[in-house]
């Protein structure tokens, strides 16, 4: 069997490449040896995520060999393909190591605040994962498909996961702005679910193929790339002018 070369690793890096450069240049804050670190680290977990589930799913959701005693319906089936085994497990295992990397450079354990560099920690973790899945979602292609599938997950998959870690990363600054514990705790849980509900809406949408699920999903990036656009601008391009204050009596809203 063929094995996965160094041209297809190329096609799978030219998949992220250029969300890589958009992240790279709306990121006005100084970039110092910890985000560009943490940056070349998140993009090893994001590989190293999609390598995990790759070798889990056989043990999580092996294939059996018989009729299931109970009728599943096509849309039970899509909606644990989409909810269960693409939305909770792949941002399961990203968050985890976005969390990681978030603690480790870009938290301030005095002041309980996270810095704004969190957003690009998220993103390349999510680019990390992209490159990988995208590298193996279109190896497996036949020739005269590679091109559309190469389009395909550009566009649409890597823009995806991009957006979903960015979106749960501006939740970690959101955290910033409450007073106690416990509410940072729940805002950072509800980006969690967020993430994981946004995911698997989006399979749900693209997995069966109609063009109505393609259009829908579409109108839904767009959504979620203006609600991005507007927390970057609030979260990170006007952290200078804004200095938190975490006993402040108005929070942003979630």
């Amino acid at each position: 069997m063929k094995e996965i070369g160094f041209y297809d690793y190329l096609i799978g890096a030219a998949t992220v490449l250029p969300w890589a450069i958009v992240i790279w240049k709306a990121y006005k804050p100084k970039k110092g040896w910890q985000e560009v670190f943490g940056i070349i680290l998140a993009l090893v977990f994001g590989w190293l995520s999609t390598d995990l589930i790759l070798r889990l799913h056989p043990i999580f959701w092996p294939e059996a060999d018989f009729s299931p005693k109970k009728k599943v319906s096509l849309l039970t089936q899509t909606a644990h393909m989409a909810f269960i085994q693409a939305g909770i497990t792949e941002e399961t295992f990203k968050i985890f190591f976005i969390m990681i990397l978030s603690f480790v450079f870009g938290y301030d354990r005095k002041t309980k605040l996270f810095s704004p560099n969190v957003v690009l920690f998220g993103a390349f973790v999510a680019m990390g994962f992209s490159f990988i899945e995208n590298t193996h979602y279109i190896f497996r292609e036949p020739e005269e498909k590679k091109w559309n599938l190469f389009i395909a997950r550009t566009v649409h998959s890597s823009n995806i996961h991009l957006l979903i870690n960015l979106c749960f990363s501006l939740f970690l600054l959101k955290s910033n702005f409450k007073a106690d514990d416990s509410s940072k705790k729940v805002t950072i849980l509800f980006g969690f679910v967020l993430a994981v509900l946004q995911h698997g809406v989006v399979d749900f949408l693209l997995i069966p193929g109609a063009t109505i699920g393609l259009w829908i999903s579409t109108a839904m990036f767009v959504g979620i790339w203006v609600w991005v656009v507007g927390d970057w601008r609030e979260l990170i391009v006007s952290i200078k002018e804004r200095p938190i204050k975490t006993n402040q009596t108005s929070e942003i809203t979630e």
